[in-house]
């Protein structure tokens, strides 16, 4: 706010007095008595100032304006686009919930419970009651920061969702035929790419030809990990060599530098990729789409599992894990990947190591005939 002093001259008994407000409608900054207008000097210059910064700065004793303070805060500005995305969503059901009360309930102990009944109100969405519920403990925790609470009561209350393992989930060769049939050039380029680099999505539309090297593939992972932003190196196979030239002849608008390119030869958004994916997988396979079944070994019973984009990493893993001359440990795979190397061990007994005993088996039982 750029505000006007607004003066006003009134006649009293005893002479001219002059009321200065720091703006029409403001705070009264400077009472004179005199009948020349008076002239401000610099500590009622920044009694202005201080007011217009009172003006426009929220309100944080109700939770309502503190979160608008959080939104305005170097905390909100320094995540990711995706995150502020999702996190804005988790906010205004926060601010349903709570926005006309003050902010010091958070400071009774007693509020973690009412913390827990207002999740377990959306157990029917189990996840989206874990991220509200994570998304109020990182708005205390900044309020803790600024001094303006003590407590986070929504510190340590335990999730709902409890997610199964996609560790055993990849795409097959047959689950990439499929998807490969109803997808346009540019996705089939997409799902090329991330089985030989085993990228996450928010990497695969934003690599850079400049991050392509001679023998390996550096760039700064888009996702963060303990706040941190972490620089991957993913080697180039022979496979991926001959995909980048392919790539490098795609028809692209002029100065655009990423790798991949959608049909307007502009870069991918996420969300575009995301939506073209989509499309293509539930197409596949006449309708049925692309899915990861297991038995249960008691009930006989067939879990379904949609597959989806991410799991192409999983795809990308076996790759380099049976590569026949790399010998890979579990530890050098998890470097790469970004996963554990417990994680690893099950993709490799479960899509490399026990394949290869079959294979091995069968071809020496075959010989024996």
């Amino acid at each position: 706010m750029t505000s006007a002093p607004h003066f006003v001259r009134k006649k009293l008994r005893d002479g001219i007095v002059w009321y200065v407000y720091a703006w029409r409608g403001g705070p009264q900054v400077l009472r004179s008595e005199g009948p020349k207008k008076p002239k401000l000097a610099s500590a009622i210059w920044a009694q202005i100032h201080e007011a217009e910064l009172s003006e426009s700065r929220p309100q944080t004793d109700l939770v309502g304006g503190a979160l608008t303070a959080f939104r305005g805060s170097t905390n909100w500005r320094d995540l990711a686009d995706s995150t502020r995305r999702t996190w804005g969503r988790h906010l205004d059901l926060i601010e349903a919930k709570w926005g006309d009360v003050p902010l010091a309930i958070f400071d009774d102990p007693r509020m973690k419970a009412k913390i827990v009944a207002w999740r377990n109100t959306m157990s029917a969405k189990p996840r989206t009651a874990d991220i509200s519920v994570t998304v109020l403990s990182q708005f205390l925790n900044w309020a803790n920061l600024e001094g303006l609470l003590i407590l986070n009561p929504a510190r340590g209350v335990p999730t709902l969702y409890r997610a199964e393992s996609r560790a055993p989930i990849i795409w097959l060769a047959e689950d990439l035929e499929a998807i490969k049939r109803e997808a346009l050039q540019p996705l089939c380029d997409a799902i090329e790419l991330a089985t030989l680099t085993g990228m996450r999505r928010a990497d695969l539309v934003a690599i850079r030809w400049d991050e392509v090297g001679d023998l390996a593939i550096q760039r700064t992972a888009a996702k963060r990990s303990l706040r941190k932003r972490y620089r991957v190196t993913i080697p180039r196979l022979p496979e991926l060599d001959a995909l980048l030239e392919t790539l490098r002849g795609r028809s692209r608008k002029a100065g655009v530098e990423t790798v991949l390119v959608n049909c307007y030869g502009k870069p991918w958004t996420g969300d575009g990729l995301n939506s073209s994916f989509h499309d293509a997988r539930r197409r596949a396979n006449n309708g049925k789409g692309i899915w990861h079944v297991e038995r249960d070994p008691v009930s006989g019973e067939k879990n379904r599992t949609q597959k989806r984009l991410h799991d192409l990493r999983g795809t990308f893993a076996t790759r380099i894990m049976a590569h026949p001359s790399a010998n890979l440990t579990n530890r050098e795979v998890a470097d790469i990947m970004g996963w554990s190397p417990e994680q690893v061990d099950q993709i490799r007994k479960r899509y490399v190591d026990d394949s290869a005993i079959v294979v091995s088996i069968t071809r020496r039982l075959a010989g024996d005939l």
